[in-house]
């Protein structure tokens, strides 16, 4: 089969793109060293599907070599390139690597996206890391974006399941008017306001959703993610 591919590729350096929707990565990395032994050169499609396997498998290392060999062949990185290259530093927990690279990627010419932070936003936020998914939130508007809904659910989520819940309650004052009804947002803000004892709060939140007919989240903990201590 790769032989097959690999004469296909004569004609169209992109065709790994075909193991990769089958669900064949071991077999389109084996088709890409194939393509490069072969001098045939691949082309963008097939250096960012590539990059992005090893990003999903957490190989920063062959992402990173890949992405340098794709510059070398001239062919010009985009979004996506950038997009897959910080999902392969997060996913090895260089997060100051993810972040340089969202910088790098603006000062090729190349505007950053709510996905490319959100990544990162989601990473640090997994690894308890609050106050560092803050500050890349917060630098959100000196890239002339503005949050969307994924990025105000990844930090309420990082807030709720890390148990932060003052900072939790002054997240979602700050973003409740930009929201609507959203069902994770206000059940978290239930939870937030009933753990700080403002019961009060919680209830006209609840009510604000039984008007919208948005049901509540009964399965959300507090500090979900919080170790547990034993004796």
């Amino acid at each position: 089969m790769i032989n097959f591919f690999l004469h296909c590729c004569n004609q169209n350096p992109n065709y790994c793109f075909y193991f990769v929707l089958l669900g064949m990565m071991r077999e389109a990395s084996q088709l890409f060293i194939k393509m490069q032994e072969e001098d045939i050169k691949p082309g963008n499609v097939s250096y960012n599907i590539m990059i992005n396997v090893y990003a999903n498998a957490g190989v920063h290392h062959e992402a990173e070599k890949l992405f340098l060999a794709m510059q070398r062949q001239g062919c010009s990185a985009d979004s996506f390139t950038y997009l897959s290259l910080v999902q392969a530093y997060t996913m090895s927990q260089n997060y100051s690597k993810a972040e340089e690279t969202i910088r790098a990627m603006r000062s090729k010419g190349i505007p950053p996206s709510c996905a490319h932070f959100n990544i990162l936003l989601s990473a640090l936020a997994k690894a308890g890391l609050i106050s560092e998914a803050r500050r890349i939130y917060e630098q959100l508007s000196t890239f002339g974006l503005v949050p969307d809904l994924v990025c105000y659910r990844t930090m309420v989520k990082g807030y709720l399941e890390n148990g932060y819940v003052e900072a939790g309650i002054d997240f979602f004052e700050t973003i409740s008017k930009s929201i609507k009804g959203d069902r994770f947002i206000f059940s978290a803000a239930v939870l937030f306001y009933r753990s700080a004892g403002n019961e009060g709060k919680a209830k006209e939140i609840l009510i604000s959703m039984n008007h919208m007919k948005v049901p509540f989240l009964k399965k959300l903990v507090v500090g979900s993610r919080m170790k547990v201590k034993t004796p």
